[in-house]
């Protein structure tokens, strides 16, 4: 039995011509896995166009040299052009999938410029104090109502700023305004700050978890390695869309 080999197909031909070929599935995997890369999917399509010419040829080969007293098998050559087809449709739904990515990558972009040069409320707890500015309005929420809570601000070094008593019940935000003053009521300098929330329990061994929210100027639009929105704020903060509570 004589073996040709055809690029895409594994072809084995026999002394009246008939084959015996199996299609090879390195092209349909590529085009499968990588809907993103319209470029790999034309090269599937067109790489399966040249092996369906290679096929027909055969097929003509085939039946012109085909022993009248063994004809060749009609099931066998209907099952591979169903092959080629189905693998035609796989790859053209994978360009249409191509489209719709693209569209709606381009929809999301267009979407996100809404907030560029905006003011968001997220949570975090750090923000930016730049000139002009009088005060800012942050946030806290507690997950269990506290004996007494303690409301700190500190700069980019750590350092206490200003402390104050804050609310102490559970169940809503509480929001928190700082004046840009210390303890003493002296103007701190701008900069980068941050709010720290220290609540005391009833019960010694309880401990009581914080929610801080902060907010910040968006000042450009970038993507997590997941493809996910990422806002990145003038607190040298990225700030993830599930994360924004309010936008100004």
């Amino acid at each position: 039995m004589a073996t040709d080999t055809i690029s895409g197909t594994n072809t084995l031909l026999n002394q009246y011509g008939t084959v015996k070929q199996t299609a090879n599935t390195d092209n349909v995997k590529k085009a499968t896995t990588d809907t993103s890369d319209s470029g790999k999917t034309q090269t599937a399509l067109q790489g399966l166009g040249d092996n369906f010419d290679q096929f027909l040829k055969l097929l003509t080969t085939q039946m012109q040299n085909q022993d009248p007293l063994k004809p060749m098998d009609t099931n066998e050559m209907t099952n591979q052009l169903v092959q080629f087809a189905n693998v035609e449709q796989n790859i053209a739904t994978n360009s249409r999938l191509d489209k719709l990515v693209k569209l709606q990558e381009n929809y999301t972009t267009s979407g996100n410029l809404f907030y560029l040069n905006r003011a968001v409320e997220y949570k975090g707890d750090t923000f930016q104090y730049t000139e002009g500015m009088t005060s800012i309005e942050l946030g806290y929420e507690l997950d269990k109502s506290a004996k007494s809570v303690r409301v700190d601000i500190l700069d980019s070094q750590g350092r206490l700023v200003s402390s104050t008593k804050g609310d102490t019940k559970t169940g809503s935000k509480h929001a928190f305004v700082w004046d840009f003053k210390d303890d003493q009521g002296r103007a701190v300098q701008p900069g980068s700050y941050r709010i720290n929330i220290a609540p005391t329990s009833e019960n010694k061994d309880e401990t009581i978890k914080t929610t801080t929210y902060t907010k910040g100027l968006v000042t450009g639009i970038d993507y997590s390695k997941t493809g996910e929105t990422v806002l990145k704020t003038n607190n040298g903060v990225n700030v993830e869309i599930p994360d924004v509570v309010s936008v100004s």
